[in-house]
């Protein structure tokens, strides 16, 4: 059952309804711009993913070889302590890192994780989470719940600055503010919208500070899911402006980089040397963390996520409860996620029985991820674990007992407990 103080406050719910309204107009406008049908490309996208996955080992094996020959480091980590181990081996003697957007990275975050390190978000709405010592509340929009005046209160507080409660001086402040600490930092961390088997990694980006984060240290670590990993860079393009169309409701990123290896020259008599402007070192990890189990288990049809947040913004129970609806990715793919990267238990603390089964999630999902049948099959599992909430388990009990979910009804009264489903 959901708990009182996990309810979204009114405020922010309204801002929230304002923001996908307008997504979903910038999004309809977008798909007639390039031409795309709507379902065609998503039939598309879901192939794409459908035979990226069924040849995942092959194509693991390929991409490795490829971006090591191109000189990229890559490590392959069975779960989020090992992805630690290896992060905090780079950065041993590293202390400021700047860090882009990735989802990946959140799987492997915790309290101690880094700790001794000074590591400064450069996404705007995640610095400014960051700043407020929030959580965030959406993939792509992660500070939507926080008001300009609430933004200026802190940096009033924490910097001593005087800052009008616009939007366009905030931002002013953080790319100042930011853009010091980049040019002080020793290594950036980002993630990657795609990988292909020939050796390219690509990030897409906005604002700018991703390409910054790649370039502007030595040392460059992307933290991606296998999943991340297509055939050639025609499908990952795909993949690209999909996560453009339904993530922001843009026809195309401002920005998209192609990493295909650290920076390099030979202007000197035609030989290589590594470390020009760019990065000097590049690393990649790879992360399973309960993704084989996903396969394994059927629930490959998760990992065609490309963390859009497209399910999230027209989810009732998401525009409820918000940040509350899943667990380190949020609405019903973080609740599943959680069972395998984790456990049962922490799925239903995740409110995997909060869902309602409508498919707004899977009308709105560019890859066609069934997410409703998904869910139906996890509490499938959390049942034969007696994982059932209290509520649940009354409604069993009593259609058992009584053929119905409310339990002995007297004719002209209503029920003491009803519920909606």
């Amino acid at each position: 059952m959901i708990n009182e103080r996990q309810f979204l406050d009114n405020q922010t719910k309204t801002a929230l309804w304002q923001i996908v309204l307008d997504y979903r107009q910038k999004r309809e406008k977008s798909l007639l711009k390039n031409d795309l049908e709507r379902e065609r490309f998503r039939e598309e996208l879901f192939q794409i993913k459908e035979s990226s996955l069924s040849q995942i080992n092959q194509l693991s094996e390929k991409a490795i070889h490829n971006l090591q020959s191109n000189g990229i480091t890559v490590f392959k980590s069975k779960d989020d302590e090992e992805a630690r181990q290896i992060i905090e081996k780079i950065l041993k003697d590293k202390k400021k890192i700047i860090k882009a957007k990735t989802n990946a990275y959140l799987e492997i975050e915790n309290q101690d994780f880094l700790k001794d390190k000074e590591i400064i978000e450069t996404d705007l709405g995640d610095f400014l989470v960051q700043l407020l010592e929030e959580k965030e509340i959406h993939p792509v929009l992660p500070a939507l719940h926080l008001t300009p005046e609430k933004i200026s209160q802190k940096i009033k507080e924490k910097f001593n600055i005087d800052l009008k409660s616009q939007p366009e001086k905030i931002a002013a402040f953080a790319r100042n503010y930011l853009r010091k600490k980049i040019l002080t930092a020793e290594a950036g961390i980002s993630g990657a919208n795609a990988i292909t088997s020939d050796g390219k990694i690509l990030i897409l980006e906005n604002e700018g500070n991703i390409s910054l984060v790649s370039r502007w240290p030595e040392t460059h670590i992307i933290v991606a899911g296998f999943e991340k990993i297509v055939p050639h860079l025609e499908e990952a393009l795909k993949v690209i402006q999909a996560s453009a169309i339904w993530g922001t409701g843009q026809d195309f990123p401002v920005y998209v980089s192609i990493i295909s290896g650290p920076s390099k020259t030979s202007d000197i008599q035609n030989q290589t040397i590594i470390g020009a402007q760019g990065a000097k070192e590049v690393f990649l990890v790879l992360i399973d963390n309960g993704r084989s189990r996903l396969i394994e288990e059927g629930f490959a049809e998760l990992l065609f996520c490309i963390n859009c947040g497209a399910c999230l913004d027209f989810c009732p129970v998401y525009h409820q409860i918000g940040s509350n609806y899943g667990d380190k990715y949020l609405g019903s793919k973080g609740v599943i996620f959680s069972a395998f990267a984790q456990d049962f238990r922490q799925a239903v603390e995740a409110n995997c029985f909060a869902c309602t089964l409508c498919s707004s999630c899977y009308e709105n999902c560019p890859m066609k991820i069934n997410l409703p049948e998904l869910m139906k099959k996890l509490r499938s599992y959390l049942t034969k674990e007696n994982l059932q909430t209290e509520e649940n388990q009354k409604m069993i009990e009593k259609i058992r007992q009584f053929g119905n979910p409310f339990g002995k009804i007297e004719e002209g009264q209503t029920p003491k407990e009803l519920y909606c489903c």
